[in-house]
């Protein structure tokens, strides 16, 4: 298998994604601030900080599946795709992605109960669609995982009998 130029590129977006990420993580308040007081025309301190604790609480497991992409990807430019790594990282992704959905829930009903501003706000649409992406990423990342582990053990197979 030779080195292709997509997996090279993949490895760019990610590595890309994570310094991107990065850098409006740990701009996270002023946005915050600015939106509100631009929007909304609030400056309230402690709501901007629930709001800021909310989305780095959110980022913890996205962050953790952007760096395990990245070991993917960089595992596919090694040419060992199959290998117990991938699996293990695919795995790590499943279980960020199952525990975003719980994070983000309890972060939008702490948002609907401790701050007044978003008492009134439907937060149904977004917990529906951020649950849904994250149950397919996360039961997509198990099956591949599960699929590499019988491709090792295939692999493994082939390599003893030649």
């Amino acid at each position: 298998m030779k080195n292709n130029s997509s997996s090279k590129i993949l490895n760019i977006v990610v590595t890309l994604g994570i310094y991107i990420t990065c850098i409006l993580l740990l701009g996270t308040p002023f946005i915050t601030t600015a939106f509100f007081k631009s929007q909304f025309s609030l400056l309230d301190h402690g709501l901007v900080i629930a709001v800021t604790i909310c989305i780095y609480l959110c980022a913890i497991p996205y962050v953790m599946s952007l760096f395990k992409l990245k070991k993917l990807s960089s595992l596919v430019i090694k040419n060992n795709p199959f290998s117990i790594e991938s699996v293990k990282s695919l795995k790590v992704i499943s279980i960020c992605s199952f525990s975003e959905i719980i994070i983000f829930i309890g972060c939008v009903k702490y948002l609907e109960h401790s701050v007044e501003f978003f008492k009134y706000i439907v937060f149904g649409g977004p917990i529906i669609v951020v649950s849904f992406i994250c149950v397919t990423i996360g039961f997509l990342c198990l099956v591949l995982s599960q699929l590499f582990e019988i491709a090792i053990q295939i692999k493994e197979e082939n390599d003893k009998t030649i």
